[in-house]
């Protein structure tokens, strides 16, 4: 049996069920292929990184999870899955989580680590930072204030005629338990442990989930430290250097060959968006205040 499947905006056939994404139609072109196998293809090419777990080079890409699973993908075309375990749910996130991100580049499409919310007109409002460091829970306590989830983790960002637009992953929140005791939206028996060796949740939001391109309205770059809320605007070059350290995955970047398509994401964004960052305090519980703060001095500003 074949399951249909939208993810970034891509029309996807699988071989296995795909919770987190969104349903696809089978009368849409497809985009790329998900295979289940019991050996993986050999490299066509020489690989230009390789360590333990990983090898790639422009157009294939090979990762393994000991215990796991192993994957490969091939052009922005293919992704194979060979199980090592019948633990799906681990299978599941090492595939969301990698295997997705490089059929991305290979398709020369450049995937940003980035949460975000929907305004009234149906705009996008983005929030970089580091693992942990309050994407999700900024989103989610945005939400409780009647901002609807965009994307949470990541989205892919691009100027097309002239307007800066993004497209979301897929309709599922990753948030660790902390993120979950701190917010309402959500309750408990809403969310699932992802991987049962860590402390993190998922939860699915397809009902109100929509796989279009959205005009940016801006990108706020998340810090915390020190005791104070700070907000403050940025120039188009600092939003440009922040942005390139939120690239998903930018490590592989030059492994795949991917540093002019980068180059060019990045500097057609920050002509097109404004940037802000803003501090939240380290281990305080501000997150109500911190969202109230965005609104006023971000979102809900006139231009």
């Amino acid at each position: 049996m074949s399951y249909y499947y939208k993810v970034f905006g891509l029309t996807c056939i699988s071989d296995v069920e795909l919770p987190a994404f969104s349903a696809g139609n089978e009368n849409t072109p497809v985009d790329f292929e998900v295979k289940l196998t019991s050996k993986l293809p050999d490299f066509q090419n020489p690989t230009n990184e390789s360590d333990e777990y990983c090898q790639y080079n422009e157009t294939e890409f090979f990762y393994q999870v000991e215990e796991i699973a192993r994957y490969f993908v091939r052009d922005g075309k293919e992704i194979w899955i060979e199980p090592l375990s019948e633990d799906w749910g681990s299978i599941l996130m090492y595939f969301y989580s990698n295997s997705i991100g490089a059929l991305l580049f290979q398709k020369n499409l450049i995937p940003f680590h980035v949460s975000g919310i929907l305004d009234k007109d149906g705009g996008v409002w983005l929030f970089a930072a580091p693992s942990q460091t309050g994407k999700s829970t900024t989103a989610l306590k945005l939400k409780e204030k009647g901002f609807d989830i965009f994307t949470d983790d990541t989205a892919l960002i691009y100027v097309k005629d002239g307007k800066c637009l993004a497209v979301p992953s897929y309709p599922m929140i990753r948030a660790w338990k902390k993120t979950l005791d701190n917010q309402t939206v959500y309750s408990d028996d809403e969310a699932s442990q992802i991987h049962t060796e860590t402390d993190k949740y998922g939860i699915f939001f397809h009902e109100h989930f929509r796989d279009i391109p959205r005009l940016v309205k801006g990108i706020v770059f998340l810090e915390q430290e020190g005791s104070e809320i700070r907000i403050e605007k940025l120039r188009a070059m600092q939003g440009l250097e922040n942005l390139r350290n939120n690239v998903y995955r930018g490590y592989w970047i030059e492994g795949m060959n991917k540093q002019v398509i980068q180059f060019k994401a990045l500097t057609s964004i920050a002509q097109k968006v404004s940037f802000w960052k803003a501090n939240r305090p380290a281990d305080q519980p501000s997150f109500d205040t911190f969202a109230e703060a965005i609104i006023d001095q971000v979102i809900e500003v006139k231009p």
